[in-house]
């Protein structure tokens, strides 16, 4: 068996900005280097928790909702759908025969917009109707490339309230899952967040596992 990661993560770096993109969401501090003191040491002086990639638990809109740091981690089969439109509504997932218990990961290509103004002001979103669909085929999350799956102008969040109130969390923030569209060998997707007690959200290092027997 071959086993194959392909990396899906943001790198970060410092002044990466945090949704929606009006802020610093990641500050890097040098605390040591290896000229003057032997060894390198950094610091975190400020990580937001939606920098980056990054995913949101049901904390992030549901009280007493799931907090990162008990969100199960799981490797769910991967089930690629491609998205051209900016609203994305349920027809995009009609064709897939089974989406229970997958990772339903949209390709969108918006992670190339990445860095521009256009990545959160003019970004893809889905539709509640897309949402309910999803909930009712028992997705076990949801993976974009895009900053969030609701518009920037959003009212009350009501996609994330679909997703997060049905215990289904959501990877934003993707990159690179035009490298996955032609892939029909077994796929799991994996997004393991920091496990910090008590917060909705985390940066992820996400990627998936492909086997070819």
């Amino acid at each position: 068996m071959n086993i194959k990661i392909i990396d899906l993560t943001r790198s970060l770096k410092d002044g990466t900005e945090a949704y929606p993109g009006d802020h610093v969401g990641l500050h890097v501090k040098q605390l040591a280097r290896v000229e003057s003191d032997g060894y390198n040491l950094s610091s975190f002086t400020h990580l937001e928790a939606h920098c980056g990639t990054h995913i949101d638990s049901p904390l992030h809109f549901v009280a007493g909702g799931t907090d990162i740091a008990v969100l199960p981690l799981k490797m769910p089969s991967v089930v690629v759908v491609t998205a051209k439109d900016r609203e994305i509504g349920p027809e995009v997932f009609a064709s897939a025969s089974n989406l229970t218990n997958c990772a339903v990961l949209v390709c969108t290509g918006w992670d190339q917009e990445i860095g521009s103004k256009e990545y959160y002001q003019n970004s893809p979103y889905l539709t509640p109707v897309a949402a309910q669909l999803l909930v009712d085929r028992k997705i076990a999350v949801l993976g974009i490339d895009f900053p969030s799956p609701d518009p920037i102008d959003s009212e009350g969040y009501p996609v994330h309230h679909i997703l997060l109130d049905a215990g289904i969390p959501i990877v934003e923030g993707l990159v690179g899952l035009n490298q996955l569209n032609n892939t029909r060998v077994t796929q799991y997707f994996a997004a393991f967040p920091i496990k910090v007690a008590g917060i909705e959200g985390s940066p992820v290092r996400a990627a998936v596992i492909v086997l070819d027997e």
